[in-house]
């Protein structure tokens, strides 16, 4: 059975990515757009611009992948992030950054190579646990 992601009144949840590679984030934006009750509102390639996007746009989730370029910069962003309450999704090509991504405050995490099923079961079980917005 698929959660309902849909928040207050049927709107979709709010989505940003947060990827340096644009191959990647044209990709999960097609997922992720092609998925009921989901939307992507922006997209961002570094630390600062992910930043800008979040206080602009205010996204529910953020799908964020930890090498940005470099884990460092992954995962602090992550750990900023996560301070504000906002719910991020980690993902990475290295399961082994799975408890590192769980320290630093990640709601949840996916491999990669887990395939775009696992991504939007991910986000559909983060939207349903997130509190109703105004």
């Amino acid at each position: 059975m698929i959660a309902h992601t849909t928040r207050t009144g049927g709107t979709p949840a709010k989505v940003l990515i947060v990827d340096n590679d644009a191959r990647v984030r044209t990709a999960l934006c097609a997922l992720i757009e092609s998925s009921p009750g989901l939307s992507v509102v922006g997209e961002a390639s570094s630390r600062s611009g992910a930043h800008e996007a979040n206080e602009k746009l205010c996204p529910d989730v953020v799908v964020l992948d930890l090498l940005l370029p470099s884990v460092q910069d992954g995962l602090e962003l992550l750990k900023q992030l996560a301070r504000t309450g906002k719910a991020v999704v980690a993902l990475s090509i290295r399961d082994g950054l799975r408890t590192a991504a769980f320290a630093a405050g990640a709601a949840a995490f996916v491999e990669k190579y887990a395939g775009p099923d696992a991504l939007l079961e991910t986000l559909r079980e983060v939207v349903a646990g997130l509190p109703e917005r105004d």
